[in-house]
């Protein structure tokens, strides 16, 4: 986290200064947006000799990130009025701003990088915009407070010259009232300075949301084990292929007088894959051993820690195959839930930043009025559930419970 002094005066030197901080933290940010799209450390791995060098990717990074996103926010954030209050103004800016798209965008990026932004701003028809930021060209500075309030935010995209190299960067510096754009050079000078202009959602329009309170992302503790995976994976089929290329040893035999007549015969041979010798011959084959159940067997203990130290279960075991019941299910799943409440916690002190800064826009241009306390976010995960063990228990209180209370517990609606 960048902290500054209460009351540092915020000019866009000061921001290229943090850009420069900023972009040392890329190098761990590139690193693991390469590993969600399959690019990973083996792919760059080398080998000696002749030996076969198959480079295999078994992504667990991206499975791990599409899962957790998928079930966090699979199904779009409700809002709600604690008090009952109209709050359809907001949720309105909501839905023309397409939030539920912007949710599942800052999700992924969260899961990936650790952190991920999101920028308001306003169109030229006065309507409120959301813009999820790429974490390597975003950063948010807070004060040194025990409140740790945001002072200024930054958003810049790469400047490329016509022969394709970059000549610096386009900045957007948002503080809690304005906003200036301004180039900064490879070097990180400061050139091209716009005057401010104002924002009107009174506060910081770039938001931060963290994945957890480490600000790491959801597969960067594994990497190594996926690696590890990776590697192994990649030398059992190199291992294949060198037992299919195995050697020929043939002993006391002469495939002919001159070398012609031997290169003949060894066509001959792996043409036709038949050889014909006297008593004294002997032909077999040299392969390398292994034992493929211990490779199995490791494979299967590193696929484990992958999934056991991610909290992420792989749903394609066997353990979720059959009639579980629910409580197995459950505990099955609970290192998974206890991640998405986490994630659910930091995402929600981000999403009433969201609120707050669409209400004083909407206030500010007299569109309505809305009390961020008042309204309520509702999270929905769907796991999968044993719907017999469910109509069981609802037939065992069916004299006991009422009807209507029964009926809520059912996974399905009744027509």
């Amino acid at each position: 986290m960048f902290t500054i002094p209460e009351n540092t005066k915020i000019t866009p030197k000061l921001a290229a200064k943090f850009m420069l901080r900023h972009s040392v933290e890329n190098e761990r940010l590139d690193r693991l947006y390469s590993y969600y799209i399959g690019e990973h450390d083996i792919l760059s791995r080398t080998r000696h000799g002749n030996t076969p060098d198959n480079r295999l990717v078994c992504n667990h990074a991206k499975y791990i990130t599409d899962c957790t996103t998928g079930y966090f926010l699979g199904e779009p954030v409700k809002y709600t009025s604690r008090s009952g209050r109209d709050i359809s103004g907001i949720k309105t800016a909501l839905a023309r701003c397409d939030s539920e798209t912007q949710d599942i965008d800052l999700a992924r990026y969260s899961s990936i990088f650790g952190v991920s932004y999101e920028m308001l701003y306003l169109t030229e028809n006065g309507e409120i915009m959301l813009a999820s930021l790429d974490p390597r060209n975003a950063f948010v500075v807070y004060d040194d407070t025990v409140a740790r309030e945001p002072v200024f935010g930054v958003y810049y995209m790469p400047l490329s010259e016509n022969d394709g190299f970059r000549s610096g960067y386009r900045v957007y510096l948002c503080d809690r009232e304005t906003v200036c754009e301004f180039v900064v050079t490879p070097s990180f000078s400061v050139t091209k300075v716009s005057k401010p202009y104002e924002h009107f959602f009174g506060g910081v329009p770039i938001i931060e949301y963290y994945n957890n309170w480490d600000r790491q992302g959801d597969f960067e503790q594994v990497t190594s084990l996926i690696d590890a995976y990776n590697t192994l994976q990649s030398d059992r089929v190199n291992d294949k292929e060198q037992f299919v290329d195995s050697l020929l040893i043939i002993k006391g035999q002469i495939l002919g007088d001159t070398a012609e007549e031997e290169s003949e015969t060894l066509s001959s041979i792996k043409k036709y894959g038949i050889m014909t010798m006297d008593d004294t011959g002997d032909a077999k084959w040299l392969t390398r051993q292994f034992d493929e159940s211990s490779v199995d067997i490791l494979r299967r203990a590193i696929e484990n820690d992958i999934h056991k130290f991610s909290g992420v279960p792989c749903l394609t075991d066997e353990s979720f195959s059959g009639n579980s019941s629910g409580v197995a299910l459950k505990y099955k799943l609970l290192a998974f839930e206890q991640l998405t409440k986490i994630k659910e916690r930091y995402f929600t002190e981000g999403l009433k930043i969201r609120l707050q800064l669409m209400a004083n826009a909407l206030n500010m241009l007299g569109s309505c009025r809305t009390d961020v306390n008042d309204i309520q976010i509702t999270y929905t995960h769907k796991l999968p559930s044993n719907e017999t063990e469910k109509a069981e228990i609802v037939n065992l209180l069916k004299d006991i419970v009422p009807a209507e209370k029964l009926v809520t517990l059912l996974p399905y609606e009744l027509g």
